[in-house]
């Protein structure tokens, strides 16, 4: 694995890393600050506004589901 210039690099066999609370990513449009601040990825779908609901820093895909699903 080759890292990204500027980024630390991560073995493929980290476990769930855990986000800190003033990381460039919460300020992205593209991540939910409230779901993140909770430990789920809070990655957002911008066309359709599904999130993805898993712990941060999951392995694989993101499985995105329904706004309104997703604040229950």
């Amino acid at each position: 694995m080759v890292p990204v210039m500027g980024t630390p690099p991560r073995s493929n066999i980290d476990t769930v890393a855990p986000r800190t609370v003033n990381t460039s990513e919460m300020h992205n449009a593209s991540v939910n600050e409230a779901a993140a601040m909770e430990g789920e990825c809070a990655q957002v779908h911008l066309p359709t506004g599904r999130m993805c609901t898993l712990p941060y820093g999951h392995r694989g895909s993101c499985e995105f589901i329904s706004a309104e699903a997703s604040a229950r």
